[in-house]
């Protein structure tokens, strides 16, 4: 017994303070407001009711703030009525909708269950993000609300090797055990975590990983993976007790689960980098060049059995050459050959070491996980299979996607029909409407439409850059995307004429809220701000939590000097600026200035106030700040006030002097010298003007 009482004592203390310690620190932070919440969705109260939203800190547990990954913005009821059908969306770039958010599936999905639902509401709520992959959607799993009539779809996939612990990524180590993964992300969500994190971040600023800049894929150009490479097998592994512990988790909160295969671009997308064995001798390697360029002589000159010839010969040098199968599966398609083809188009997928899209063993996966799924509350959706088949004789390319991973409107299309097929069939099974088409669907979202030119053209910027240009169709790639923007670009034609198309797709009853944005930013494009007016009107009474709306809106009143009705905007607008520190600033210095104009200096000097207090860090903002109450205090003859004032505005600059802000905002000085100056207080004035910045160290 004593041995008992003594074992246990030296558990005591070697577990249980250490962990009572670290759970009074954690609250102790937490009751101090340091750090934040890393939940996907937050709670807030908007008007007495609560609401869930989106968390732009999430994301930060796996990557950093500086490349500015960011979610979709949502915001929704927290208790929704019981005609209320829900869907979430779970995945990558793909799934987010990339390049063009507003075109994407989940709007084509929305339409389509509103069409054959007409007496149900429909909430589509995308949370895909770029370059995320199973391990981030395992933690926003646990963030997707349970309720009644509930849908999750989670189609992703392409980012397995590439993202958050995949040996191919660029920020993190690769790690072969799951449980430390997941141990590692539940404690980069402790405030203890956040708080250390913040404090290293302070004793090195140039931490490399904290002013990372978003370069798009060529930040991975050097991170091959091979197909025999050990560490794939992990990958695959991860991959799939993620997605099970997903699915799992979703359907303990009684929602019913959608998983899809993952479509890619197989005859359109040559491979990203092909390797051969590193023993090659220079007379093999010489050899399997030239069969490549006489091979490629044939294509030219349409001799596409030769060209099989002379790939046969380079696979025989190299077997795992990634691009030696494309071309074969390029070579065995104009032969109509078509089996062979899907054969090598497979293959060059499976062995491109650059892998950004996902292969045969993640769709293989997929079926696998989906097999153990029988219930009633789990559908499995095989888009690859649907995109196969809508391609056929062929292998899906250009015809559904844009570039190697990305949907065009057609493919879009077609994955969302097949999860709205799968809702109705649990939703209502008894219903026989058929889906709108796709022409209709195109009329009601508005595509395409001037956002559609620019993705177009954003696209084509991304595609201009490695890996891209490494890409043995690199050419026609950029001449398919040039075409595509071009045709686009014809079928959108003036301002005028899709403001005529949107006016009479409003007339019809059939508009959603994203129609009225297009529309008032067009006839805000065309200086009319009346028009403009009457539909960010629309968008704020269809979908009230609209942040760029409310701000649009104060913008125009303002404009006709009608501060009044600005106001209530304004301060809705703060219920939407997701922590955006600067945007949370901007708005209350316009509430102030609103105010002001209103004849309310009170109201003016509390939002101004607010903005000192919260939003410190915002130095032009903040000065802006002190510089009106000063300037209010001089004009009232509010003595005390502009002394109080003036000694917080001292304090508070000294405080920027001494932490070697100055450097970073030379203006301090002028701006100190200017607000001094409206309280008469030139001597100090002369003062800070005369001061300057230390010259930066080399």
């Amino acid at each position: 017994m004593a041995l008992f009482k003594n074992l246990l004592f030296y558990l005591i203390a070697l577990i249980g303070v250490p962990a009572a310690f670290f759970i009074i620190v954690e609250q102790g932070l937490k009751f101090a407001g340091i750090g934040a919440p890393q939940d996907f969705f937050k709670i807030l109260n908007i008007n007495g009711q609560a609401y869930y939203q989106d968390n732009p800190a999430f994301i930060h547990q796996f990557y950093p703030a500086s490349l500015g990954i960011t979610p979709i913005e949502n915001t929704f009821s927290a208790l929704p009525d019981d005609q209320t059908i829900r869907v979430f969306i779970l995945g990558g770039s793909a799934a987010r909708g990339f390049p063009n958010l507003n075109h994407g599936f989940s709007r084509h999905l929305e339409i389509l269950l509103e069409q054959a639902l007409p007496t149900k509401k429909i909430d589509v709520i995308n949370t895909a993000m770029t370059s995320v992959n199973s391990h981030v959607i395992y933690d926003v799993a646990k963030s997707i609300p349970a309720g009644p009539s509930t849908f999750a779809i989670i189609l992703v996939g392409n980012n397995e090797v590439v993202g958050p612990y995949g040996p191919g990524t660029f920020n993190q180590t690769f790690l072969s055990n799951l449980s430390i993964i997941r141990l590692i992300q539940a404690i980069k969500r402790t405030r203890v975590w956040q708080a250390a994190n913040v404090l290293v971040g302070n004793l090195n600023p140039k931490n490399d990983k904290e002013t990372l800049r978003w370069r798009g894929m060529q930040m991975f150009t050097d991170n091959n993976v091979a197909f025999d490479d050990p560490r794939l097998e992990t990958v695959y592994e991860h991959y799939e007790n993620n997605l099970f512990d997903t699915v799992s988790r979703l359907q303990d909160k009684g929602i019913h689960v959608l998983l899809s295969s993952v479509p890619v671009n197989l005859r359109d997308s040559a491979p990203f980098s092909s390797q051969h064995p590193p023993e090659l001798s220079d007379d093999a390697l010489n050899t399997l060049n030239r069969q490549h360029q006489y091979s490629a002589a044939r294509f030219k000159d349409q001799r596409f059995q030769d060209a099989v010839n002379a790939l046969n010969a380079a696979k025989a040098i190299a077997p795992n050459y990634a691009d030696t199968h494309y071309q074969l599966g390029i070579a065995y398609e104009k032969l109509g050959q078509n089996a062979e083809s899907a054969e090598h188009f497979q293959q060059a997928l499976d062995l491109d070491t650059l892998r950004f899209r996902a292969d045969t063993q993640i769709n293989t996966r997929i079926r696998r996980v989906a097999e153990q799924f029988n219930d009633t509350a789990f559908n499995f959706v095989d888009s690859e299979t649907a995109f196969k088949r809508a391609s056929q004789p062929k292998q899906p390319g250009w015809n559904l996607l844009l570039e190697h991973v990305h949907y065009s409107f057609e493919g879009n299309y077609l994955l969302a029909a097949g999860f709205a097929e799968a809702i109705l069939e649990t939703v209502d099974a008894s219903s026989q409407s058929a889906l709108l088409p796709a022409q209709e669907i195109a009329h009601r979202i508005g595509y395409p439409n001037f956002t559609t030119i620019d993705a177009m053209g954003r696209l084509l910027d991304m595609v201009q850059t490695p890996p891209f240009t490494g890409q043995s169709n690199y050419v026609a790639l950029v001449d398919f995307i040039n075409g595509t923007g071009a045709a686009r670009a014809k079928q959108v034609g003036s301002t005028q004429d899709v403001i005529k198309r949107r006016k009479a797709l409003v007339a019809t009853g059939r508009a959603d809220w994203q129609i009225h944005y297009e529309l008032a930013e067009l006839f805000r494009h065309e200086q009319d701000p009346e028009s403009a007016l009457h539909h960010f009107r629309q968008v704020i009474q269809e979908y009230p939590h609209h942040g760029s709306s409310h701000l649009k809106l104060a913008e125009i009143h303002q404009a006709f000097g009608r501060f009044k009705a600005a106001i209530p905007h304004l301060e809705q607008a703060l219920n939407y600026t997701r922590d955006d520190h600067t945007l949370q600033a901007q708005t209350l210095g316009a509430l102030a200035s609103a105010h002001l104009k209103a004849g309310d200096p009170s109201k003016a000097k509390r939002r101004l106030l607010e903005l000192i207090d919260a939003h410190s860090d915002e130095i032009e903002l903040t000065l802006k700040a002190y510089g009106t109450l000063v300037k209010r205090a001089v004009e009232e003859g509010a003595a005390r006030d502009v002394n109080q004032h003036l000694r917080d505005l001292e304090d508070y600059a000294q405080t920027l002097v001494r932490s070697n802000q100055l450097e970073q905002y030379p203006l301090l000085p002028r701006r100190m010298a200017q607000i001094l100056s409206l309280a008469g207080r030139h001597a100090e004035a002369r003062q800070w003007a005369q001061l300057q910045p230390k010259p930066a160290e080399s």
